[in-house]
């Protein structure tokens, strides 16, 4: 049974495992510290969070937020953050239950604002399957050979 439900701090030891298993790949080990101190903050800075359970065992994470207008985006948007899925349980649909959810988490707590996330090369079709669609690229953003697509959702 699939189920998701708001972060708690005794989840982070298992979040930072399944970062782990999607270095280097979706990842780069610069982010580590990041993503390890956005899981300390508090639940007021860190924006609503979920975790997604396959049977009582944590599979994937991923959050939104409000962003302010930036160099991608012209207005202020909901951003998808911290999204992932352990890398050994890629393509068994709990990506697509973690997005659908962070979308309409998305649309009834931030009505009306457009949808947007940063990713890689390596997962934007993921997301492009789902209706969002490329406005910036950038290469080597987040570290060498890990580029950046800003994407909407259209």
């Amino acid at each position: 049974m699939l189920t998701i439900k708001p972060y708690l701090p005794e989840h982070k030891r298992r979040l930072l495992e399944i970062f782990r298993s999607n270095m280097p790949l979706y990842f780069a080990e610069e982010e580590l510290p990041l993503f390890d101190a956005f899981l300390d903050q508090d639940i007021d800075a860190r924006r609503p969070y979920w975790v997604v359970f396959s049977d009582e065992r944590i599979v994937g994470c991923g959050g939104i937020g409000i962003n302010e207008p930036t160099k991608y985006t012209k207005e202020p948007h909901v951003i998808m953050c911290w999204g992932m899925v352990h890398q050994d349980l890629h393509k068994q649909g709990f990506g697509k239950v973690l997005l659908e959810h962070r979308i309409e988490q998305s649309r009834l707590i931030f009505p009306g604002i457009k949808i947007a996330l940063g990713t890689t090369q390596h997962s934007f079709p993921f997301f492009e399957k789902y209706g969002f669609k490329t406005v910036y690229y950038e290469k080597d953003h987040w570290a060498k050979d890990m580029d950046l697509y800003q994407m909407e959702l259209l």
